[in-house]
């Protein structure tokens, strides 16, 4: 539905992003939640009890609440819409397990448009080749920020997974940096060392700092020594994820959202 508002009452700021789950959002919400299950054959509408056992018990198991999740379809979504964390907690499961593409593509208008600052992000290159549970929960960005990461993250997959480990319900901040360092790595030796039968990212960076004419990106013109971009990265070694048991250390999130902005502007430079 299209909608333009004529009054100031209805333009909300797109920076407001909120994580609870207000009456407005709540009907779309259950309603989603109803018919990904139903279309699972998890819940029978012609039946006001029949959830299956099955998945209600494995909610029990993973969710660990103090009172089991209710078997009867209005309780149960009361007690879901009951605590933010549970409601989202409860659409991610749906969408890593049964939610097809069309209907996690109907969940993102309703998180977007609802102002959440949650999104729905899919695991997968091509979701509309797959069934079901393609889908996931990552933190909201700014739109301009998305936009102009979407061609990187759609062609490279090691970027989408570094992406989503960033912004995920539960961030790994070191997977983050890893993916990178594994996606600047295969650009590196794709363009410049062909022959390489054991690509280092380190070993990558020193070559382009001893001959840094060897680089060509775009815009190399205004950059002297043109090494200059990719000295950078040679800080990212220490905070992959493999390297905290030496000399290393975990990274922080603004390290980690440093290192993946700046990947997908090497790997743009490149394209």
């Amino acid at each position: 539905m299209k909608f333009k508002p004529v009054t100031k009452k209805y333009i909300f700021d797109s920076n407001e992003l909120i994580r609870d789950f207000p009456s407005y959002l709540e009907t779309p919400v259950a309603t989603w939640i109803q018919s990904v299950l139903v279309n699972s054959d998890i819940w029978s509408p012609s039946d006001y009890h029949a959830i299956d056992e099955v998945f209600l018990n494995d909610l029990d198991l993973h969710f660990r609440e103090k009172v089991s999740f209710p078997r009867d379809h209005r309780h149960f979504l009361e007690f879901v819409l009951s605590d933010a964390d549970r409601t989202i907690n409860v659409i991610a499961v749906c969408l890593q397990n049964y939610a097809r593409p069309r209907e996690a593509e109907e969940m993102e208008y309703i998180l977007a448009t609802g102002g959440s600052a949650y999104a729905v992000m899919y695991k997968v290159k091509k979701p509309e080749t797959y069934d079901r549970g393609i889908a996931d929960i990552v933190e909201r960005v700014p739109e301009v920020v998305r936009d102009s990461s979407k061609k990187i993250l759609d062609k490279y997959i090691l970027v989408q997974e570094a992406w989503h480990s960033c912004y995920s319900r539960n961030p790994d901040y070191a997977k983050t940096v890893g993916k990178c360092t594994d996606a600047l790595e295969g650009l590196f030796k794709d363009r410049y060392f062909q022959k390489d039968s054991s690509p280092s990212l380190g070993r990558f960076i020193k070559s382009f700092k001893t001959t840094p004419t060897k680089l060509a990106f775009h815009g190399d013109t205004l950059v002297d020594p043109k090494s200059v971009l990719t000295d950078l990265a040679i800080n990212f070694i220490p905070i992959r994820g493999h390297h905290t048991s030496g000399t290393g250390r975990a990274p922080t999130k603004e390290e980690a959202v440093f290192v993946l902005y700046y990947t997908i502007f090497v790997i743009q430079l490149h394209s």
